[in-house]
């Protein structure tokens, strides 16, 4: 065993309800192992069972023009099995298995190499592989992984990529705990992407279902032209031209590239002795080998220094969207930013009360902060109200108007400790729930430490008006804006 420590960090903190008073303490322990793999354990007795949560510092941001999407198809084959997971014989799948990657490199050649490929030939060949696959299937253990969980007692299998962090859940009985150390060791190292093909073509769908999502190729350009020259330029689904290209050597090659001990974090929650996880994870996951340090991604967004306008219309509600450039999480800016945030947003948000309630301009406003790990955005959107003639067009002038309130005035003493309160209270209520404990200490380590969530409490606390109004002229210009208008058609 390598390196433990153990954090007791207290937490006073007062709501806005009359005296009520409550201390909290998060008991974390850590350890290192030799191969860089970090292991944080928060017991917490009572109920015998134990979230058990692993996740990898990759995602959408760390892919390529080319590969975009492939961090998510990675989290899909990741359930596919390894060499004793998902197959009764490996070697004969294993035989099978190369045969058609043989073919379907042929297929993606002549499809994707060559500006006229004979299409006769790819005909013939995807037969081939159609036999292939219909014999492969008497080998495959299909939800091999979910049942063996769910016969010892394992709820909530599951997985999620996003544009930094790939996760993978179960909750287990806390005798249990030696499973979920096997399994997840064994697909961290030695996972088998059988059905890489049929998988990839699941991955489509969805990405089709999303474009049949009224608005959503709106919303895909939107994002693209705000995050110019970032990996943030695309959604976590991907391109679909590159989920067509995608071969299964790019999958596997950004598997042993990511999927390594020290590019990962494992967070256990529950009724558990600390002694014991700290040995199995030893056990199991201590003889992997480490990885390459993983560099940081290279490209943020460069300054803007220009406004921006993209205008859209589909079968979706109308609607205007303002949006700015801010830092990444962390920063000393996006502190003010998310308190300035809760001001605007919400049913008693001064947006609402002035674009809703008082001058009855829009159905919906909001305003969010997002500050995410290598750029951020803070953005301002509202549905005129359509009955009314009003268009989002008209609604431009009005977002900007409060904003430059802000600038001018700030905001008042009980807008700002009304805003800290519902910040500390949402984060004192997500800490309740031992799933998205785990969920928030994983993710908070593999960036700036999962120290980071209490720091920006602190930081969120300590936020003036002053720094409302300096953040609020700092970044609310138009030449770092896009502005995305959205009118709703049905004639297309």
């Amino acid at each position: 065993m390598r390196k433990s420590t153990l954090a007791v960090l207290s937490i006073l903190f007062i709501v806005s309800w009359p005296l009520l008073a409550t201390e909290l303490k998060l008991e974390v322990m850590e350890h290192q192992l030799a191969n860089g793999l970090k292991i944080l354990m928060l017991p917490r007795s009572g109920v015998p069972r134990v979230v058990c949560h692993i996740y990898y510092k990759v995602g959408s941001v760390n892919e390529r023009p080319g590969i975009t999407g492939i961090a998510h198809v990675l989290e899909h084959m990741m359930f596919k099995g390894t060499r004793i997971m998902g197959v009764t014989d490996f070697e004969a799948d294993h035989a099978l298995n190369q045969k058609i990657d043989e073919l379907m490199n042929k297929i993606y050649r002549e499809k994707y190499w060559k500006k006229n490929g004979d299409m006769a030939k790819v005909a013939e060949w995807e037969k081939e592989v159609e036999k292939l696959l219909k014999e492969e299937k008497k080998y495959i253990i299909k939800d091999h992984l979910w049942e063996t969980y769910m016969k010892h007692g394992g709820t909530g299998l599951n997985a999620s990529t996003s544009d930094e962090v790939t996760g993978y859940y179960v909750t287990l009985p806390s005798n249990k705990i030696e499973l979920q150390m096997l399994l997840e060791a064994d697909r961290m190292v030695n996972a088998y992407f059988r059905e890489f093909y049929s998988e990839k073509d699941v991955v489509m769908e969805e990405r089709r279902l999303s474009e049949n999502s009224p608005g959503y190729l709106f919303n895909e350009q939107v994002r693209a032209t705000f995050f110019v020259g970032s990996p943030y330029h695309w959604n976590v689904i991907g391109w679909m031209e590159d989920l067509k290209k995608m071969t299964k050597e790019d999958l596997i090659d950004f598997h042993n590239k990511y999927y390594v001990p020290n590019n990962a974090v494992a967070v256990y929650v529950g009724d558990f002795d600390p002694k014991t996880v700290i040995q199995l994870a030893e056990k199991y996951f201590g003889p992997i080998p480490r990885g390459n340090d993983i560099e940081p991604i290279r490209t943020s967004v460069p300054p803007q220094d220009c406004e921006k306008r993209i205008i859209g219309e589909g079968p979706a509600p109308s609607q205007i969207a303002i949006w700015f450039h801010i830092p990444p999480e962390g920063e000393p800016d996006t502190f003010p930013l998310s308190v300035l945030a809760s001001i605007l947003t919400g049913d008693t948000g001064r947006l609402y009360k002035s674009l809703v309630q008082e001058k009855d301009l829009a159905t919906m406003v909001s305003a969010f902060c997002r500050p995410q790990w290598y750029a951020g955005s803070f953005v301002v959107s509202a549905r005129p109200k359509i009955e009314k003639g009003i268009k989002p067009d008209d609604l431009e002038n009005h977002l900007w108007a409060e904003l430059e309130k802000v600038k001018k005035e700030g905001v008042t003493a009980e807008e700002l400790q009304k805003a800290k309160n519902r910040y500390e209270a949402s984060f004192i209520m997500s800490l309740q729930s031992p799933m998205t404990l785990a969920s928030r200490l994983g993710r908070a380590e593999l960036n700036r430490g999962w120290r980071s969530l209490l720091t920006d409490l602190e930081a969120i606390k300590k936020v003036t008006n002053e720094e409302v109004k300096a953040v609020a002229s700092k970044y609310f210009v138009r030449s770092n804006s896009l502005t995305a208008i959205y009118r709703r058609s049905l004639a297309r």
